[in-house]
């Protein structure tokens, strides 16, 4: 350095320091390289090919005070004749007309790429420098601006609201699924709500068992809430409760012990559940439902024994297997059960008899006060999108904790929950559950930042502007929200890991800005913070804006997809990374003009009100030692000539496996994934998915405007397909249970069904015990009368039951022949088949498909703005190649991890894109910058001397900010966590070691020298040219680089 005190020495430091060897010699910011200063290039630029490599070695040694004077002499002649010349871009970095060898003064011509990103990279130079001028001059003011915009934009979060329904979440809404959904919503709407308790046991069939359940039934139907107390009493959904016995020929039964019960059993061959409607006369068979009680709907095992107390209540284990083998019959509703698909794990003797059990299902259906909705005071369940009466859905709150209460139950015995709600209930509260984990993590990146920007002495640290700098990113959270918001775009489950995301996006950006501030402080010339702050900001205005533009471009593009929930996270992230943009570049500023303000006053880091009059600072806080270890260990290993071919072939090897394990992944979505596995709902799902494995995915076939008997051939046809395709477990169309109800009528024998017949016969069918089953599967154009012929039937629908499938292949299949049989059905109007399972089958098909679109489009965005930038074919394809190997691995990994292609990890993998393309860009950039260095190992070693330690700080930033998520219990933060902890690694692995080992032999040549324009402004008044690259290679190396910064 020139004999003038560096700016780490207080005044009152000696001169001594200032000829330090390089252990002791002043260090750059940890961000930065060691570069000196701009005369010792200046000399360097000059001479490089005047004075022998030896000589040059010997002159300019690290710790040469000879050197280093000559050079301050050379500079100083030099300013002149460097501000006569053109600013330095992008493009043209080092461009100050070194000569070659052979023609002294010849210039290349600029190719037109070159040209191009010389005028736009000077154009937006021009006007960061502006900017920063502005920011400096005013930035208290700026500030305040920005704090004020942020709040002014956050006020749009009173039009916040979620969306947590699977199938306006992970559908495209123009899909088949979504039209049936809506077409059911307005021809069978949902009146009814279901909750289910899962019992589990080692053996549920003990009286021990029953009893408990017997006290839930009771603590249940003592639940109340609302001001008007509403029970199980008044929310229960009610059904006729039809008579145990029936006046019918007495040599039709035989007594028999049915357990503590004396009852009386049909002979062979008659209905167990005799239907009254077959026997009686119609007026006095509709005289007698008129007169039936109606009972609340609780299906269990209770209805064994009619919920009566005192049975149950003396019950033995005998009685309990006994009844259960041996009862048919509701003794509560009346109607025939098969009471063993109540229950789960079953095991049976060699009789074929019931002996014990695992679990067991109990039922609870309320109904949807339609007064309370239509007077307004309802709640929107986010699980289904359903509107629930309020006192009803605070109900079914009381009814998960009433169920879940296990105080007073035995240990052996447990009770799970799902109440209607609770999918959405849970999936709400996980949302901002993990606010927590965006705590930590805010704290734990404060420290890091501080620990990064600062330096480790009292005046030097930075703990107030790395704060700041975090509430930018805040800030910038607040905008992304407000503005959404206002916008109508809902908030979805995928979109809570868009904070962490932010902070590390905001940290890199602060990264970039520091370095060029600390590189601009090293430079001549440079007397005023107003002046830095501009110099800064043309250093790094570029490089913050290349990484913001191209992931905002990337998420804009991504938010032209069909996905509702990718979109809404796109359109988020996408606004708040541009707001991240503008306040690092505004709000941080200004706070790094006001903290480099109290550094000159020698003012305390942490309290700003104490002075450090003879301050000078720590020999520690002088070293950088992630520089060195770059430059005397990392470099000439990785780039020696053993180590180069070691990394040649383990990259083959990583790149190979990774293929092989990338044709592993699988396409796989479900969105109970959304449910945390701490949550009482997960353990729900993982009882049933236990005792009910068997259990297939249910739904409907929908009909409407169907020409009725005329088109019931073609369905009965349909029938038989559909059992043919072997996706169907159970169907059970109303016709058929038609045909057997007729067939017990003599009257209708030998009589063809007509419009006129079917309607009559179907208005006492669907209100005898053999057909009110199907009633809610018919809309009816009018009311239904016991007394008259029905009405016409303008809809109706057939429930059927898949099998259980195993993977996506059964399901795509299962899906495909269903839909195919309906397609197929010779029936006038519209069909259809839907089912609950089928939003995310569907899901599944649409996932893959999107993903590779956006991968490709964020490719391509990717790969545009990288060619513009680094204005080299060769250089772009090298860095595409980096990042296609970097997602291949990332995918790859997601396989060995157990993740599957979803929304989420599709999210994350277009993401990663963007993330990879900055550690190869930078070294790429950084190579391209060398000129007069024949040696391609040598430019290769030099650039990553320059830019390795700030790629390396970004990289483990970004995976600092996502490192905490693994504890994290949601499948949104547990996937980016995975997807990102790859990136991070791979995407350093490719950027730091293959790259420098790929450029070293087959590197492009350096940019062309650039020739007078006249379309460039004269050149500044600036005592150097500058770049919008805040790295530059050490002026200590032994290579001879001939750059200009």
């Amino acid at each position: 350095m020139c004999t003038t005190q560096s700016s780490e020495v207080s005044q009152g430091e000696e001169s001594a320091d200032v000829t330090a060897t390089p252990a002791e010699s002043e260090q750059t910011h940890p961000a930065m390289n060691s570069a000196e200063d701009v005369d010792t290039q200046a000399y360097t630029n000059i001479h490089a090919e005047a004075i022998p490599q030896g000589d040059a070695k010997r002159q300019f040694s690290a710790g040469s005070h000879d050197a280093r004077e000559f050079a301050c002499d050379v500079g100083n002649t030099m300013k002149t004749s460097v501000r006569e010349k053109p600013l330095a871009t992008a493009v043209d970095v080092g461009g100050d007309g070194a000569q070659g060898p052979s023609d002294g003064k010849r210039k290349a011509k600029r190719s037109g790429l070159a040209k191009l990103s010389a005028y736009v990279t000077k154009g937006m130079e021009d006007a960061f420098e502006r900017h920063g001028r502005r920011v400096a001059a005013n930035a208290h003011t700026a500030a305040a601006l920005c704090m004020v915009f942020s709040a002014l934009c956050s006020l749009g979060s009173f039009y916040f609201v979620t969306e947590l329904r699977p199938y306006s979440l992970w559908l495209p809404q123009d899909s088949e699924f979504i039209k049936v959904l809506n077409w059911q919503s307005k021809n069978f709407p949902n009146t009814y709500r279901r909750h289910v308790a899962f019992w589990e046991a080692d053996n549920i069939l003990t009286a021990r068992t029953i009893q408990e359940m017997w006290r839930l039934h009771v603590r249940v139907a003592d639940i109340s809430v609302g001001p008007n107390g509403t029970s199980w009493d008044s929310l229960c959904a009610r059904v006729p409760s039809l008579p145990t016995q029936v006046e019918v020929p007495e040599e039709d039964y035989e007594y028999y012990e049915y357990g503590v019960l004396e009852r009386r059993r049909r002979n062979a061959g008659h209905f167990l559940d005799y239907d009254m409607s077959l026997s009686m006369s119609r007026e006095d068979y509709c005289a007698t439902m008129d007169s039936l009680p109606k009972v609340c709907l609780e299906t269990s095992l209770l209805e064994v024994w009619g919920l009566d107390e005192e049975v149950i209540m003396n019950l033995t284990d005998e009685q309990v297997l006994e009844d259960i083998n041996s009862k048919r019959i509701s003794e509560v509703f009346g109607y025939g059960v098969n009471f063993t698909k109540y229950l789960g794990s079953v095991s049976y003797d060699e009789e074929g008899k019931v002996v014990s059990a695992g679990g067991a299902i109990h039922v609870w259906v309320t109904a949807v006060d339609q007064e309370g909705v239509l007077s307004g005071d309802v709640v929107v369940d986010q699980g289904s999108g359903e509107l629930v009466d309020a006192n009803g859905f605070a109900w079914e709150k009381m009814w998960v904790r009433t169920v879940l209460n296990d105080s007073s139950r035995p240990k052996d015995i447990h009770a799970y929950a799902q109440s209607a709600s609770s999918f959405g209930t849970v999936s709400d509260e996980n949302i901002w559950g993990d606010v927590k984990w965006l705590v930590l993590g805010f704290s734990l990146m404060c420290m890091f930042v501080n620990m990064t920007l600062g330096r480790r002495n009292l005046v030097q640290q930075r703990p107030m502007l790395a704060f700041m700098g975090m509430v930018s990113v805040g800030q910038a959270i607040a905008v992304s929200y407000g503005l959404c918001s206002l916008m109508g775009i809902p908030y979805c489950p995928v979109n809570s890991i868009l904070p962490i995301l932010l902070i590390g996006l905001g940290v890199d950006d602060m990264f970039v800005i520091m370095a060029a501030w600390e590189a601009v402080g090293r430079k001549k010339g440079v007397a005023t913070l107003t002046e830095r702050a501009g110099l800064t900001m043309r250093h790094a205005g570029v490089a913050i804006t290349v990484t913001s533009l191209t992931d905002v471009t990337a998420f804009a593009v991504g938010a032209t997809t069909d996905l509702p929930a990718l979109r809404s996270f796109c359109i988020y992230a996408a606004v708040g990374i541009f707001a991240v943009y503008i306040l690092q570049s505004t709000f941080f500023l200004a706070w790094l003009v006001r903290d480099e303000s109290r550094m000159e006053e020698h003012k305390n880091g942490f309290f700003w009100c104490i002075t450090h009059k003879d301050w000078k600072p720590w020999a520690c806080s002088k070293r950088d030692l992630l520089a060195d270890i770059f430059k005397h260990g990392f470099c000439p290993f990785i780039l020696s000539g053993p180590m180069r071919a070691v990394i040649l072939l383990g990259t083959g090897a990583l790149a190979a496996s990774s293929i092989w394990s990338t044709m592993n992944l699988r396409k796989e979505f479900n969105a109970m994934w959304f449910i945390p596995k701490t949550s009482y709902l997960y353990e729900t799902f993982e009882v049933a998915g236990k005792h009910f494995p068997e259990a297939g995915q249910s739904g409907y076939l929908y009909f409407s405007n169907v020409s009725l008997p005329e088109d019931l051939p073609a369905l009965n046809k349909m029938i038989n397909d559909l059992k043919d395709t072997e996706v169907i477990q159970s169907i059970d169309p109303w016709f058929s249970a038609l045909d057997r109800y007729m067939a017990q009528k003599p009257e209708l024998a030998n009589t063809t069904l007509d419009y006129s017949l079917l309607q009559d016969i179907l208005s006492i069918f669907l209100q005898s015990s053999s057909g009110a089953s199907y009633r809610g599967d018919f809309k009816v154009d009018g009311t239904l009368d016991c007394r008259a012929p029905a009405p016409p039937v303008t809809s109706f629908r057939i429930s059927f039951t898949h099998h259980p499938t195993e993977n996506t292949q059964e399901e795509s299949y299962a899906l495909k022949a269903v839909k195919s049989v309906m397609a197929s059905v010779p029936v006038h109007g519209f069909k259809a088949a839907w089912a609950q399972a089928y939003s995310i089958w569907e899901t599944n098909e649409v996932v893959g498909h999107e993903l590779w679109r956006n991968m490709v489009l964020a490719s391509a965005v990717v790969g545009v703005v990288t060619l513009i930038l680094l204005a080299s074919f060769w250089s772009a394809l090298l860095v595409l190649a980096c990042v296609a190997a970097t997602v291949v691995g990332v995918s790859g990994t997601m396989a060995i991890w157990g993740l599957t292609v979803d929304t989420v990890s599709c999210i994350a993998l277009v993401l990663a894109v963007g993330l990879s393309v900055d550690y190869a860009a930078h070294i790429s950039h950084a190579f391209l910058a060398i000129r007069g260095v024949q040696d391609k190992k040598e430019r290769a070693r030099a650039a990553l001397e320059g830019v390795g330690p700030a790629v390396l700080q970004g990289g483990f930033s970004t995976l600092l900010s996502f490192i905490l998520l693994a504890g994290s219990s949601s499948h949104v933060f547990i996937t980016f966590f995975k997807v990102f902890t790859a990136a991070s690694v791979l995407g350093l692995y490719y950027g730091l070691v293959f790259l420098p080992v790929i450029l070293s032999f087959v590197g492009p040549d350096p940019y062309d020298d650039i020739e007078e324009d006249d379309n460039f402004a004269p050149a500044t008044e600036h005592d150097v040219a500058y770049t919008n690259d805040a790295f530059t290679p050490d002026p200590d190396t032994e290579s001879k680089i001939v750059t200009r910064f």
